[in-house]
């Protein structure tokens, strides 16, 4: 080891996380459920995880997906905003390590005429000091 770096912070991602959910507006999406892609970006500081190597050091991915699949997939939201917001304050609920989380989700096959790939929306949420 060099001894020459420090991180001053570092992110963690998640892409093409899909799940199926029962958000929406309109009654045939909370009826039949309809698919959603997510992606995560975590704030954290990841210092100690990459000095010692040591997953209890970090934000584990597994757990990461497990608490947004439990998060989305809960009540049905009228809003994917809210759906969102409902996993950004899980998570930072359970990862103390988490500064901010932004969630991005998409509706892959939105009620809408028009032929495209996705729709929806990106928060993001700052632990409060």
């Amino acid at each position: 080891m060099s001894g020459r770096g420090v991180i001053q912070q570092g992110r963690i991602f998640v892409d093409g996380l899909r799940l199926h959910a029962f958000h929406g507006h309109f009654a045939h999406e909370r009826k039949y459920g309809q698919m959603f892609e997510i992606e995560l970006e975590l704030v954290a500081d990841l210092a100690e995880a990459a000095a010692t190597d040591n997953l209890k050091a970090t934000v584990d991915y597994g757990k990461v997906a497990a608490i947004t699949r439990r998060a989305f997939c809960g009540a049905p939201r009228t809003l994917v905003e809210a759906a969102a917001f409902d996993v950004a304050e899980a998570l930072l609920a359970a990862f103390a390590r988490i500064e901010q989380v932004r969630v991005r989700v998409g509706k892959v096959a939105p009620p809408i005429a028009e032929q495209l790939e996705a729709v929806g929306v990106e928060i993001e949420v700052r632990r409060e000091r």
